[in-house]
């Protein structure tokens, strides 16, 4: 029956994400191929997070990649003072409001991706946001002074390329962070379940990272969402291991590998960069 092929090109063609998998409705028909499906253990909540905070990030970066370049500014804004989250996320709005009339002033449209951070009490409230340039420096830091009212801003370049992307979106959605305490977590509650006793008020701290650490994610509504393009693949039995870039690109081979999904099937995600 084959197997499944998704395959992913970003806007201008730089970047391009194939993934190929089994699944229960698309499986060799050879038994000795079959049987290189892994037993499968039951999905636990843990596990499953892991995967959608991973999904999140790929799904970040491709966001990245079709609307943002190299020479593109990474802003942090600041707050020179304390405030509450209302007011925050109130002078935030007022700020994109701003930066998107400075832009259309000069007859361009304002692009970005914003990031709140701490909202919920874990340290000092501040944010990020990748916006595209369409100025010089020095014009941005006045246009900035001007739109964040609560304090400084650290503005430098994106980088642009695939793996920038990749560790952009791994911080923006606190991957390390989140990911660390759920692991640790899901070792606590193994241990429960095998009859140790385990700190309750440690296990609550983790809940609690995993909860507040995520990130408030605020694109702006004019981004290019470049789609991945499904289809099944019957005429062959299984796809090849080694991963192979097409003519023109190679491999980012610290994104690209061999797993298992969730339910014990072979996956393949592999990562290809446009050569030059």
């Amino acid at each position: 029956m084959g197997y499944w092929k998704k395959s992913w090109k970003s806007r201008d063609g730089s970047v391009q994400i194939v993934d190929k998998y089994h699944s229960q409705k698309m499986q060799p028909r050879n038994p000795l191929v079959r049987e290189k499906r892994r037993k499968r253990t039951g999905v636990s909540t843990s596990t499953q997070e892991q995967v959608n905070l991973r999904h999140r990030v790929d799904r970040l970066a491709r966001l990245l990649l079709d609307n943002f370049e190299t020479g593109d500014w990474w802003i942090t804004f600041k707050l020179a003072d304390a405030v509450d989250a209302k007011i925050f996320r109130r002078e935030y709005e007022k700020m994109i409001r701003r930066m998107r009339d400075a832009y259309r002033k000069g007859g361009h449209e304002l692009k970005y991706i914003a990031v709140l951070e701490n909202l919920a009490g874990r340290g000092r409230m501040h944010g990020h946001i990748i916006v595209n340039n369409v100025s010089v420096f020095s014009q941005l830091k006045k246009l900035m002074r001007t739109a964040w009212q609560l304090g400084d801003c650290h503005i430098k370049p994106y980088g642009g390329d695939v793996m920038d992307a990749q560790r952009l979106a791994s911080y923006m959605c606190k991957e390390d962070t989140v990911g660390k305490a759920i692991r640790e977590r899901k070792k606590m509650m193994a241990a429960a379940r095998k009859g140790r006793k385990v700190n309750g008020r440690q296990l609550k701290k983790l809940d609690q990272i995993i909860t507040s650490e995520r990130s408030r994610i605020c694109p702006s509504t004019n981004l290019v969402r470049t789609k991945p393009k499904k289809k099944d693949i019957g005429r062959a039995e299984t796809y090849r291991e080694e991963i192979r870039a097409p003519r023109g690109y190679h491999v980012v081979k610290e994104l690209s590998y061999n797993g298992w999904t969730v339910d014990g099937y072979p996956y393949q995600h592999a990562v290809y960069e446009r050569d030059g």
